[in-house]
This record gives structure tokens, C-alpha cells and sequence, in this order.
């Protein structure tokens, strides 16, 4: 691990401990076993850490996204929604504190809001997918799709920070999927039922 390496990981390991807002330089400094002084000349400031630890956080997501990105099967979207439960436990303090930290910080703010928009596509992309392949009935109406992909991203995005407000417990993997899962099953046809109970019958893991 290089020194800047080394203290966005204690930063990441402060943060997601105490919270973002709670964690101060020489918090950061003291996990990494370095100096203040000595953390200032990699990162000048907070912000730097926490935009670093986004940096990080962003091109890890776009690989995973990219990786389930061809043929959205009811197989690929759940495998997709372990990784993104998996991801967002590394990263857990942005995902608990996403409108503290983008407003704090708005070079932040400014790469995450584009990022949505990929992610956001990228659900509607899996909805006009698996349409078209007869195992979800047409929108019920013009702009339904686009409405539900934005649902749809804020509910596998906040999902944690929600459950957290309910009973400060983290939500387990299961609940998780289940939450998003609910949001696609009124659409489907007697195919996609088909379909659905057959994955959950024969996990995924045992032939992927």
C-alpha cells in the first residue's frame, strides 16, 4: 500500500465506524499511523479524503455495473444486486450519509449526481430488456419505465439508510434483494413468474 492508499483506508475504516461528520483529521491520522502533518501533504483537507474515497468508490461501481450490463437475465439482476449490497457495505458511510457528505462537499456532489444518471439508465435499460423478451408486460403507460428506473435506483441506493432510521439495525442481504425484488414482480407475466421461482429455486451460484 502506497501512503495515500493507506490513509484513504483509515479514513474509510473511521468513517464507516463514526460517521463521516464525526471524524476528524487526527482521527485519520492517528489510524494510519502518521503524522497530521505528514497526512496534509498527501490530502490537504477532508474534502480531498473524501472525494479520493469517492474516486474509489465510483470506479469500483462502473466495473460492477458494466459487468451485468449485456443480457440483464432475472439471474444477472440478482447477482447484480448481491454485488451492490456487498459494495455498499465497503463504502457504508456514504451510503448512510449521502446528502451530509454532498453537501459538505460539492466537487462530491458534482460526480456523484452524474454517476446517478448512469445508474438510472441503466435500470431502464433492464426494464425495456426483459420487456421486450416477454417476461415483464408493457409500461401501462407512456413514461411508467422511466419513472419506476428512478424508483428502482433509489431503492437498491438508500435502502440501508432507510432501515437504519426504522430500527438502526443494517439490513441483512436477503431483505435487501427482497426490497428491489417487489418493485419489479407486479410486472411480471406468467413467464417472468416462471422464471423467478426457478432462480430462487436453483440458485444461480451453482451453474454461473
Amino acid at each position: 500500500m502506497s501512503t495515500k492508499e493507506k490513509i484513504l483506508a483509515a479514513a474509510l475504516k473511521r468513517f464507516n465506524a463514526d460517521g463521516m461528520v464525526n471524524v476528524r483529521l487526527q482521527h485519520i491520522a492517528d489510524e494510519a499511523g502518521k503524522s497530521v502533518g505528514n497526512l496534509a501533504y498527501h490530502f490537504p483537507n477532508k474534502q480531498a479524503i473524501v472525494l479520493g474515497l469517492y474516486k474509489k468508490l465510483e470506479t469500483e461501481q462502473i466495473e460492477l455495473l458494466r459487468e451485468f450490463r449485456i443480457v440483464p437475465l432475472f439471474d444477472n439482476i440478482d447477482r447484480l444486486l448481491e454485488a451492490v449490497f456487498q459494495h455498499q457495505q465497503t463504502y457504508r458511510f456514504f451510503y448512510l450519509d449521502t446528502l451530509e457528505v454532498t453537501r459538505a462537499f460539492p466537487d462530491v456532489q458534482a460526480e456523484y449526481q452524474k454517476h446517478i444518471e448512469t445508474e438510472v439508465q441503466q435500470w431502464l435499460q433492464i426494464l425495456e430488456f426483459n420487456t421486450a423478451r416477454g417476461v415483464m408486460s408493457p409500461e401501462p403507460r407512456p413514461g411508467f419505465h422511466t419513472r419506476l428506473a428512478l424508483q428502482l435506483w433509489a431503492t437498491s441506493t438508500h435502502y440501508m439508510a432507510q432501515e437504519m432510521v426504522r430500527s438502526t439495525v443494517l439490513p441483512g442481504l436477503e431483505a435487501y434483494k427482497t426490497a428491489v425484488w417487489n418493485l419489479l414482480i407486479p410486472l411480471f407475466t406468467k413467464l417472468g413468474h416462471r422464471e423467478y421461482e426457478q432462480m430462487l429455486q436453483s440458485p444461480y451460484d451453482l451453474y454461473f
